[in-house]
């Protein structure tokens, strides 16, 4: 981890003495080492940065002796304001790097590019950022959140991990959520009930399953956002994979007992391959360039040909097999059998089984991670792993385990097919979602039990992704990060690596963005309950807030259209409130929670295109009466 590695350093850093850099520009040479830095528009690269644009913030190192590029560095690097007239000196560089090096918490950078953030679907409906660097200190923050049209049953991250797209079967539609922005983008209707949904590698299209009466898939185009075609393949629960070269996708069909093969350049069905008793999962190795069916009803795998769709060879394992995953390089295969407490390896070159790893308590789920592979089970807390360096040897696989919470994952009232796990950018871990628990832990690996948690808010978790915020190397000695500068000014860019040991900083300005203005939300809100505050069940509620109109410098707004949405998490009890102006801009709502837990508040003012998701929440903890309720 590059931050760990700079933390190890540290005090090299600040007492080494070397000759002043040679800078030119945004270039510097030391210790062998050239560094060219840039930071241009994503949208103009060839224009001045302006304020609330997303950045592409680069770096490229070379060998001031050989010109080659120098890869595999691990830099880290944080964006600070400048004050006004001032520029960035060698002191107060290393005095920054220190301070962020050191981790203390709550000092932050106003952009931190070593971090990550945890982005958790909920069955409430929400989508909860959490930011994890505080969170494993113990003091959880949440970003953000995003309100979903309806509830969540699947969701898939595109190509190039910008965007979320979730479906929701209530709503018939997939909606859009932007991951750099945390925003909504828009919801699009796919058919009736889309239940799965999975993105083909090069991100052209989205596949979304639908189970209504035109049984099928829906063909979502990611770039503009609509449905290219709807393919109906059959009846019953499809699960979907598409090949490496993007030529074919498979969709299985349960009730018809069938597995489609699509041409993806054409969008039309080529054909059905039936089988024997039900697809339950299917999955592709780039590898061994075959899909695979996993039989529950009969216990085989079926290995195809998906250019043909002509069945190559037949896995036998046992009855009652369910999901199965391919490790990351293509070689193996895993299926767990929750009725038998096994998980099968098989050999993605032979086509043999290799392994039978006993896992008690029902498995249901295995995920990856770049060292191991991560088995839920449903009937009790234990998280299992298995070492993929052990697998495919004569050896006996060594089985390890941790307890993630208190409850196995059946006790959640709903568990969607989406990963309960999610591998952490910056270091060896993973995160583990245990919707039981209503919790999300963080499990490094090598320890015997999660290192920590990240409070929910409530909320009940589903399914959680990371949302990366760290530099890559995208080319030989090229490497690269996005962000949003968020508004006009200077701004100073500090740089740290451990090998060879550097700390410099870079400035740069983002300028005045004229069409700035039209992004800020036509109205701004103050609330005068304090959020989070503690109240009886029973006992009427009153929320005060104040409307002001940003379009006329901060006038009261005099609407009577605004609107509050509350529920119960984890979405229970929605119920939409008209609210009571009182004039000069503040307003009043009040209602009645008649059971415990936490209360969520969204208003919506819709002449001003604000919907539930637009303006901030407010929250109340509604307790039984006699546990403490506070006064509104």
């Amino acid at each position: 981890m590059a931050l760990a590695a700079g933390v190890f350093v540290i005090g090299a850093f600040l007492v080494f003495r070397t000759e002043p850099a040679a800078v030119s520009g945004k270039s510097i040479s030391r210790e062998g080492l050239k560094v060219d830095f840039s930071v241009t528009s994503v949208i103009a690269p060839g224009e001045p940065l302006k304020a609330g644009e997303i950045a592409r913030v680069s770096l490229k190192f070379t060998d001031t002796n050989t010109g080659k590029p120098v890869t595999g560095l691990l830099p880290a690097a944080w964006i600070d304001p400048l004050r006004q007239g001032t520029h960035s000196d060698q002191e107060s560089c290393r005095a920054s790097a220190a301070t962020y090096l050191s981790g203390y918490v709550g000092i932050r950078p106003m952009i931190d590019l070593n971090s990550y953030y945890i982005v958790v679907l909920n069955a409430d409906p929400t989508i909860a950022v959490i930011d994890p660097i505080i969170g494993v200190r113990g003091i959880t923050k949440l970003l953000t959140q995003v309100i979903l049209p309806g509830p969540p049953e699947d969701w898939a991250r595109s190509a190039d991990e910008k965007q979320v797209y979730v479906a929701m079967p209530t709503a018939d539609a997939v909606s859009f959520v932007d991951l750099d922005s945390f925003r909504l983008i828009d919801t699009v209707k796919v058919g009736e009930s889309p239940t799965r949904i999975t993105v083909q590698p090069d991100g052209r299209y989205a596949w979304v399953g639908t189970v209504g009466a035109k049984s099928g898939v829906s063909v979502l185009d990611t770039e503009k956002l609509e449905v290219k075609a709807h393919i109906e393949t059959g009846k019953g629960h499809h699960e979907l994979v598409v090949t490496s070269d993007n030529r074919f996708a498979l969709v299985s069909n349960r009730d018809d007992r069938t597995v489609s093969i699509i041409d993806v350049r054409k969008l039309k069905k080529t054909k059905d391959v039936a089988v024997t008793g039900l697809p339950i999962s299917l999955a592709y190795s780039p590898l061994s360039k075959s899909a695979y069916v996993a039989d529950g009803e009969t216990g085989n795998v079926l290995v195809l040909d998906p250019a043909s769709g002509k069945i190559r060879a037949t896995i036998p394992l046992e009855k009652g097999l369910g999901p199965m995953r391919i490790t990351p390089d293509g070689r193996f295969g895993f299926v767990v059998n929750p009725s038998k407490d096994v998980v099968y390896v098989f050999d993605t070159a032979n086509n043999r089984e290799v392994h039978r790893l006993d896992v008690e308590g029902e498995p249901f789920q295995v995920v990856f991670s770049r060292s191991y592979g991560y088995v839920r089970s449903l009937a009790n807390n234990t998280v299992s792993m298995i070492r993929l360096a052990d697998i495919g040897g004569s050896e006996q696989v060594v089985i390890s385990n941790f307890q993630a919470g208190e409850r196995p994952p059946k006790d959640s009232p709903h568990l969607l097919p989406s990963d309960l796990f999610a591998t952490a950018v910056t270091e060896a871990s993973t995160l583990v979602v245990s919707p039981g628990d209503a919790n999300v832990f963080y499990y490094m690996e090598g320890m015997n039990a999660p290192m920590g948690s990240f409070g929910n808010y409530g909320h009940r978790p589903l399914s959680a992704i990371v949302a990366d915020r760290t530099i890559k190397e995208v080319a030989p000695g090229e490497y690269n990060s996005t962000v949003k500068i968020p508004v006009e000014g200077d701004y100073q860019f500090i740089l740290t690596l451990d090998s060879p040991q550097m700390i410099e900083c870079f400035d740069f300005a983002a300028a005045l963005n004229p069409e700035l203005a039209s992004d800020e939300l036509p109205l701004r809100i103050a609330y005068d309950n304090r959020g989070g505050m503690l109240t009886p069940a029973g006992e009427e509620v009153k929320i005060h807030f104040t409307l002001n109109d940003t379009a006329k410098g901060g006038a009261p707004y005099e609407g009577t259209d605004v609107k509050v949405l509350t529920f119960r998490a984890p979405g229970q009890d929605r119920t939409e409130h008209a609210v009571k102006s009182l004039g000069d801009g503040k307003y009043e709502f009040a209602f009645t929670p008649e059971v415990s837990g936490a209360y969520y508040m969204y208003p919506s003012v819709a002449s001003a295109g604000l919907d539930y998701s637009k303006l901030p929440f407010i929250t109340i903890i509604v307790q039984d009466p006699g546990t403490g309720g506070g006064t509104p």
